[in-house]
């Protein structure tokens, strides 16, 4: 019986109290109301003149084959895919090639509207290409993939932003694309040196040749002259007998017939004489040919890549319509709940403090 009553005691105890803790936070609502709404008033006005942060990006892909066969066309480069992306992909992440784009590309004006004064300029434009991110996609085996690689910017002037991501990848694709057009035409510059000793070479191992064969050709028609060949003796053969005048000479298979016999005095300064008028004798060298054909086509190449890219454009870099961050929104939120409960907070310590009579009636 003693129990129960101390039960009945305890129910009404703890309605007692939750009545006067709610009658407490109704002769406070004005202070929770105006501590509330002050808040948030202050959230509001402190959201709204927060400096809006946007992220503005640009995603591309490795180059067309076409653009590689381009490139490797004259067979003086073995370019790949990989090998030029990768080229594009360093030049664009280079720090150093970043300020030198926003230099050229005048962006401290655009980046600097407010026109406020800057006391270090490079200290100004290494914090504005400092948030310039190169971020690719999960790789195997680092080995590139179609997967597209994404460029990325935040700050403040979305459409400054937006233009030096899109100048920047255009002037880091035309430099890879100058340099491989310098390595190509200074590829083409080396083999045309090459192929121009080679036909000294050539011609002068010809005429060398034909001098050589000339001094032969004398020493044999001297000697025709002393054995009084003028003519070859063929014809005066009977049978297996020579004459007198003649030197017996065996025709089998291993036996190389002089060319005093074979063509006498007359044949032979002849020939000499057509071998010393002969004007030029590169029409007698047949690996000219191959060479002329390649030299023309080398010197008449021109090495023009209008429509070669070391990448290919997936998406350029748009001016976005929504900030990352802050989040207005959330922050006026969290602040009129904090400061509510915290207003509801104050109000049941100062009715603990000070209780009302109202609320102990």
């Amino acid at each position: 019986m003693q129990q129960s009553n101390k039960e009945i005691y305890r129910s009404q105890t703890d309605d007692i109290d939750l009545r006067a803790l709610f009658n407490s936070l109704v002769v406070r609502k004005f202070l929770i109301a105006g501590l509330t709404g002050f808040v948030t008033v202050l959230a509001i006005l402190y959201a709204l003149n927060l400096t809006p942060t946007y992220q503005v990006s640009s995603s591309f892909t490795s180059p067309s084959t076409a653009s590689i066969a381009t490139i490797n066309k004259l067979d003086l480069t073995e370019e790949t895919k990989e090998s030029v992306f990768s080229a594009f992909l360093t030049q664009l992440s280079s720090k150093g090639f970043q300020k030198i784009a926003f230099v050229e590309g005048d962006y401290l004006t655009q980046f600097n509207a407010d026109n406020a004064p800057i006391d270090d300029v490079d200290a100004f434009i290494t914090g504005t290409v400092k948030s310039v991110k190169v971020k690719g996609p999960n790789l195997k085996n680092n080995d590139l993939t179609e997967l597209p690689y994404i460029l990325s910017m935040q700050g403040n002037n979305p459409e400054a932003m937006s233009q030096y991501l899109n100048e920047l990848v255009a002037m880091a694709n035309s430099k890879i694309i100058n340099e491989l057009v310098e390595l190509i035409e200074k590829k083409i510059s080396i083999r045309l040196e090459e192929i121009s000793l080679e036909r000294r070479l050539l011609i002068t191992k010809a005429k060398n040749k034909r001098l050589n064969e000339i001094g032969v050709l004398t020493e044999a028609a001297k000697t025709a002259r002393s054995l009084g060949i003028s003519e070859n003796n063929f014809k005066r053969m009977t049978g297996n007998q020579f004459n007198s005048n003649q030197i017996a000479i065996s025709l089998g298979d291993n036996t190389i017939i002089p060319n005093l016999y074979l063509y006498g005095e007359i044949a032979l300064l002849k020939k000499i004489q057509i071998l010393e008028s002969r004007s030029s004798d590169k029409f007698f060298i047949p690996a000219l040919i191959a060479i002329d054909i390649e030299k023309i086509k080398l010197e008449s190449e021109v090495v023009a890549m209008n429509s070669v890219s070391a990448m290919k454009i997936s998406q350029v870099a748009l001016i976005p319509k929504n900030p990352i961050k802050p989040n207005k929104r959330m922050i006026i939120l969290l602040a009129f709940i904090v400061s509510f409960i915290m207003s509801i907070l104050l109000a049941l310590i100062m009715g603990a403090v000070r209780p009302d009579e109202k609320t102990t009636a």
